[in-house]
């Protein structure tokens, strides 16, 4: 009888709260929906079928393609970059987000140390598993035929395994143009290379500087 009055009430609240109400409970339950994307097959219309690798390489130096960004088109929205910023989930705010797969062909200095030519993973800290959120650059050796880690229509890439070279907080600022979905852009200016990641009206800027050989 017990069990029975407690589904009426429940029950009850939902109804109360309205559709509104009914999307935010949807929502709290946001962490169990990796579980299902990785067992269910893509249909005809399933919206992550827009998730694809994207590809943007620029010039440094006399050094062709000498900085190559490979990233997916994350359709993140608001609430859920706001769980990656501001910490509070169960789900999203307790791993790592492997955003770009970078690979070098050149030394550069970047996030204040000298990177050596390789592959390396770009990947966002949350708060919640850092006091704030930040980014860590991983080296890594990469496998398969698509020779990267990452997947199309798969948002919840994992990390692959490698050493951490470099970490520090990253914060977004807003003022940039709207983007529906992420979007890494490069642009060569005479030694340097500037990365910025697009999220929504937002960006964060990184330079790559060409180190010269000795």
């Amino acid at each position: 009888m017990i069990i029975v009055r407690t589904k009426a009430l429940a029950l009850a609240t939902l109804l109360s709260l309205g559709s509104a109400g009914i999307a935010s409970t949807v929502a709290s339950e946001l962490p169990d929906a990796p579980m299902a994307q990785d067992q269910m097959a893509m249909g005809e219309d399933d919206p992550r079928k827009a998730t694809t690798i994207q590809t943007t390489s620029a010039k440094l130096g006399n050094v062709a393609d000498a900085v190559t960004v490979r990233y997916l088109n994350l359709p993140w929205g608001p609430q859920t970059f706001g769980y990656i910023e501001n910490g509070g989930n169960q789900f999203y705010s307790t791993r790592t987000w492997p955003i770009a797969h970078l690979t070098l062909k050149t030394r550069v200095k970047f996030f204040g140390r000298e990177f050596e030519p390789g592959d390396y993973v770009l990947a966002i800290v949350p708060k919640g598993l850092a006091h704030r959120m930040g980014m860590q650059v991983r080296s890594f050796q990469p496998s398969g035929e698509r020779g990267t880690f990452l997947v199309p229509g798969n948002v919840f890439t994992e990390t692959p395994d490698g050493p951490i070279v470099a970490s520090r907080p990253i914060e977004f600022t807003p003022g940039a143009p709207q983007s529906d979905a992420m979007r890494i852009s490069l642009v060569s200016k005479k030694n340097t290379v500037e990365m910025t990641i697009n999220y929504g009206d937002r960006s964060f800027t990184e330079k790559l500087e060409m180190v010269k050989t000795k």
